[in-house]
C-alpha cells in the first residue's frame, strides 16, 4: 500500500522515515562553534596518544596496606617454600621404605663405598684375631722369618676376598636387605632411635654389616683360610654419615615433621594471598613466581655449600670420596625436584610477563575467535561467576594435595601446574564479560516514539 503524500518525510541517521502525524522540527539553539569542536578533538587525540605511550591511564594504586601486605606474604611464602621442600622431601622420600631403598641402593655399586666397606670388614676381622701369633704357632721354630710375609699375605687375601664379595651382586642384595629391614630409617635419623641394622647416635648414622662379615668368613673357608672361624660374631657398624650438628638437626626436624602437611598448604595460601592483594594481579603472579624460583635456587646453593663444608671437615679413616658419593646419591632426588620447581616457576613468570605485553595482547585480541568462546550460555555463566569458579578450582587443587597419600614432588608440581592452567583458562574464557541482550522492537529498532511527537509506521 503506497504511503499518503500528506505524510511528511524526515531524514534520520538510518534514512528517511515517514510519520503519520505532524512533525515539528527541533528547537534550534545556537550554532555550535566548529573550530572549538575541532580544537577539542585534537586535544583528546593528543591526550590519547600520551596515554598510549605511558601504557594506559594511571590507575589507583589502592590502599597502601594491601601493597605492603602483598610483599610481606611473598617474602614469607618464599621462606616457607624452602622449609616445605626440605620437609616434604624428608617425609616422602626417606620415610617411605621403597623410596629410601631406591635412593640408597646405588651406594652398593659405588667403587668408593665398596672399597670403604671392604677395608672396614677386613680390618675388623684381623683386629679381633691374633694373626701373627697364630701363624707363628703353626710354623716350626726355624721358620720364624716367614711369620711377617705370611701374615701380610693373609691380610692381602682377606681384603681381596672381601672386596670381591662387596663388588658382587650378593653384596647389593645384602645392602638392600639391611636397609629395607629398617623401614623407618628417617625416623631413626630424626629421633636418634635404633631399629634393625640402621641407627643414629652421637651425631652418627650407622648401618650394621654383621651379615657381610659372616659371608666373608664363609668365602675364606672355601679358600682354606679357617683362622677366622673362631672369631666371635659381633655388631659391626659402618658410619654412613657423621656430623656434630646432627643432634640439633634431629630436634628441628622432629618439629618440622609434624608440619609436613600444614607447611605446603600455608605456603600456597601465602602465595595466593600475595597475588590477590596485589593491585595488578598479573604482576603479583610474576613476583610470586620469581620469588619461588629464587627460593629453589637458594636450596641448590645451600646443598652445594653444605656439601663442601662437610667434606672439608672429614678426618681419617673416613674417605672424602666415599662421603661425597653418599651425599650426591642421597640428595639426587631432592636436587632434581628443586630444579623442576625452579623451571616451572620461571616458566610461569615468563608466561605472565608475555601475557602483559601490549603488542602480544593486541595481536591476540585481534584474532578471530570461535563463537562459543565469545558467546553462548556457557560463556555467559563463566563470565558472571569467573572469580567463584577460579577460587573453586584452587580449592579443588588444594584438596587433592591434602587427601593424596604421600604425594611425590612430581605429583605436587603437576597438580599445581594443572590447577594454575585451569584458573588461567577460566579467566581467558570469561574475558569480555557476559553478553547483554539488546531490547529491540519487531523491526530490530529500539522501541519508543521518535522526537517530534508522532508514531513511526
Amino acid at each position: 500500500m503506497p504511503w499518503p503524500r500528506a505524510c511528511p518525510e524526515v531524514p534520520g541517521p538510518e534514512g528517511w522515515r515517514r510519520y503519520s502525524g505532524p512533525v515539528h522540527p527541533p528547537d534550534e539553539g545556537p550554532a555550535p562553534d566548529v573550530e572549538a569542536l575541532k580544537h577539542q578533538v585534537e586535544e583528546l587525540k593528543h591526550e590519547n596518544e600520551e596515554l598510549k605511550s605511558h601504557g594506559g591511564p594511571k590507575r589507583d594504586k589502592g590502599p597502601r596496606w594491601r601493597r605492603i601486605l602483598s610483599w610481606v606474604l611473598v617474602v614469607l611464602a618464599c621462606l616457607l617454600a624452602v622449609v616445605s621442600v626440605m620437609v616434604v622431601f624428608a617425609r616422602n622420600q626417606l620415610l617411605n621404605t621403597d623410596s629410601y631403598v631406591s635412593t640408597v641402593a646405588p651406594l652398593a655399586s659405588n667403587p668408593a663405598i665398596q672399597a670403604q666397606v671392604a677395608t672396614r670388614v677386613s680390618e675388623e676381622l684381623i683386629s679381633r684375631t691374633d694373626l701373627s701369633q697364630r701363624v707363628k704357632g703353626a710354623l716350626p721354630a726355624k721358620a720364624g722369618f716367614l711369620v711377617t710375609p705370611i701374615t701380610d699375605e693373609v691380610k692381602s687375601v682377606t681384603y681381596s676376598v672381601t672386596l670381591k664379595l662387596v663388588q658382587s651382586q650378593q653384596f647389593e642384595q645384602v645392602w638392600i636387605a639391611a636397609n629395607r629391614a629398617s623401614h623407618q630409617q628417617l625416623v631413626n635419623v630424626l629421633t636418634g632411635t635404633q631399629r634393625g641394622a640402621f641407627s643414629t647416635s652421637n651425631g652418627r648414622i650407622t648401618i650394621d654389616l654383621g651379615q657381610v662379615e659372616t659371608k666373608v668368613k664363609q668365602a675364606l673357608d672355601a679358600k682354606g683360610i679357617t683362622v677366622f672361624d673362631r672369631v666371635p660374631a659381633v655388631s659391626l657398624t659402618y658410619v654412613l654419615f657423621q656430623s656434630d650438628s646432627l643432634v640439633h638437626i634431629q630436634k628441628l626436624v622432629k618439629f618440622l615433621n609434624k608440619l609436613a602437611i600444614v607447611l605446603p598448604i600455608i605456603t600456597l595460601l601465602f602465595f595466593a594471598g600475595a597475588v590477590v592483594l596485589a593491585r595488578d594481579r598479573r604482576r603479583g603472579l610474576v613476583r610470586a613466581a620469581v620469588g619461588l624460583a629464587l627460593s629453589m635456587a637458594l636450596i641448590l646453593v645451600l646443598i652445594a655449600v653444605g656439601r663442601n663444608q662437610y667434606l672439608s671437615g672429614i678426618k681419617p679413616p673416613q674417605s672424602p670420596t666415599a662421603q661425597a658419593a653418599v651425599i650426591d646419591i642421597v640428595t639426587a632426588n631432592l636436587r632434581d625436584a628443586v630444579r623442576i620447581i625452579l623451571i616451572v616457576a620461571a616458566l610461569i613468570a615468563f608466561v605472565a610477563v608475555l601475557v602483559g605485553n601490549a603488542w602480544i595482547r593486541a595481536k591476540v585480541g585481534g584474532m578471530n575467535k570461535p563463537g562459543w568462546i565469545t558467546g553462548g550460555p556457557v560463556h555467559d555463566f563463566v563470565a558472571l561467576h569467573r572469580k567463584a569458579l577460579q577460587w573453586l578450582v584452587l580449592a579443588v587443587g588444594l584438596v587433592i594435595l591434602v587427601i593424596w597419600g604421600n604425594p611425590t614432588t612430581l605429583v605436587a608440581v603437576v597438580v599445581v601446574l594443572v590447577t594454575l592452567a585451569v584458573v588461567g583458562l577460566v579467566g581467558l574464557f570469561a574475558r569480555g564479560g557476559p553478553r547483554v541482550a539488546a531490547v529491540t522492537g519487531p523491526s530490530g529498532a529500539a522501541p519508543g516514539p521518535e522526537p517530534g511527537g508522532g508514531t513511526e509506521e
